[in-house]
């Protein structure tokens, strides 16, 4: 709104019936919304806390599971260690299976594979 205010923008709320157009009531009816912003994201950050030490009070794991997780290229998995031991180079491993070299990479680090070519 500062911004808006500073290029001589009127901003008119056709619901509400107030403008903000640099006039001293404008600048009170700013201060009070943004008041009002402010104290309604304290709220959403007091309850989001609430509820987060709840869970953690009943017992429940919190946050993303441990491990890698389940990728698409899982399913693959025994054809890609067979494509990479007969020396296909990665990128070409990676768009058969319709992802990237890096994701590739990724995925075989994090599941500890290694491969030797033949």
């Amino acid at each position: 709104l500062a911004l808006l205010a500073g290029r001589r923008v009127h901003v008119f709320a056709a619901k509400g019936g107030w403008a903000l157009d640099g006039s001293l009531q404008s600048k009170i009816v700013a201060m009070v919304l943004a008041m009002a912003a402010e104290i309604e994201r304290d709220l959403i950050s007091q309850r989001t806390k609430a509820a987060l030490a709840t869970k953690r009070a009943q017992g429940v794991r919190l946050g993303r599971p441990p491990g890698p997780g389940a990728s698409k290229l899982d399913k693959h998995r025994d054809e890609i260690i067979e494509l990479l031991a007969l020396g296909v180079m990665k990128h070409r491993v990676a768009a058969r299976f319709e992802t990237t070299p890096t994701n590739l990479r990724h995925w075989l680090k994090k599941r500890k594979i290694k491969i030797d070519p033949a």
